[in-house]
């Protein structure tokens, strides 16, 4: 069986509330929440999965989401490229888990990558609604930017190579997609912000790590919301849960490592 090896790129961060992922829990707490991407690798082949936030539309007066503080951007994704001794012209596919600002900027300094994102997804990137455009969640200008590549706007799921998976797990947003990998520890899955951090995945933990490397205790979440704790941001919910168990059944094991998480503090400098 093919074996890939996957790293993690960091884009940037967020300074943000925790509360303001996990509502209600732990509203004294602000973290560095970090933008990330996925290098998959494997005999010379090079997969990106999403190309992190733009230091120009969206980071504007270095504010992000919600108008809390931000870094980030193409330098930022060139450099965590450069330290994994990847050129952007290596990159012969980018996979987009979804098409929010945060992780689909800086599309064009992927010259000979082709670029994969559920037909749903670019529908709703074209057409948001009011309260989409009223938190900025899509970047208007994203639109052309992705008409100048090669994007394959795809329906479902599929196998994109041997040892990846590429499967639809709406909720968080209409089009999100997961990314199932074999690794040498099993099959892991990368899920956007299905779970923007592993407490949301597993939600009786009691500590998380941040950037720093420091630990906090954090408020375990309460039982009425069953396997998953969901965060401020969800599209519909009854696609949420049902995604969740998608993602729990098509991970080798139902445990934290085997998850990679859209903005978990404590993938910083992981490597699988």
């Amino acid at each position: 069986m093919t074996e890939w090896n996957v790293k993690v790129l960091y884009y940037g961060h967020i300074t943000v509330p925790k509360s303001a992922l996990t509502p209600s829990l732990d509203e004294d707490l602000m973290l560095d929440i970090p933008y990330f991407g996925f290098l998959l690798q494997k005999d010379g082949c090079n997969i990106l999965v999403d190309t992190g936030i733009s230091e120009k539309t969206g980071i504007v007066n270095g504010r992000a989401w919600g108008g809390w503080p931000a870094v980030g951007g193409r330098t930022y994704l060139e450099k965590s490229l450069a330290d994994a001794k990847v050129k952007p012209e290596d990159i012969e596919t980018v996979i987009y888990t979804h098409l929010h600002n945060d992780h689909a900027a800086n599309s064009n300094l992927f010259k000979n990558a082709r670029f994969i994102a559920q037909k749903s997804e670019w529908e709703c990137l074209l057409d948001p609604l009011p309260v989409m455009k009223v938190r900025k969640d899509y970047d208007p200008n994203l639109v052309a930017e992705l008409r100048q590549v090669d994007l394959l706007k795809v329906e479902g799921d599929f196998e994109l190579a041997d040892g990846i998976f590429v499967f639809q797990t709406p909720g968080h947003t209409p089009g999100s997609q997961s990314i199932g990998v074999r690794t040498k520890k099993g099959v892991v899955v990368i899920v956007g912000d299905q779970f923007h951090l592993a407490c949301m995945a597993f939600p009786k933990q009691t500590e998380l790590i941040d950037i720093h490397g420091k630990r906090h205790k954090i408020t375990p979440a309460p039982d009425v919301y069953g396997p998953f704790y969901p965060s401020s941001l969800v599209y519909d919910y009854y696609d949420y849960y049902d995604s969740g168990y998608k993602i729990r059944a098509i991970a080798e094991k139902n445990e934290p490592e085997f998850i990679l998480y859209g903005h978990e503090p404590s993938l910083l400098g992981a490597g699988l």
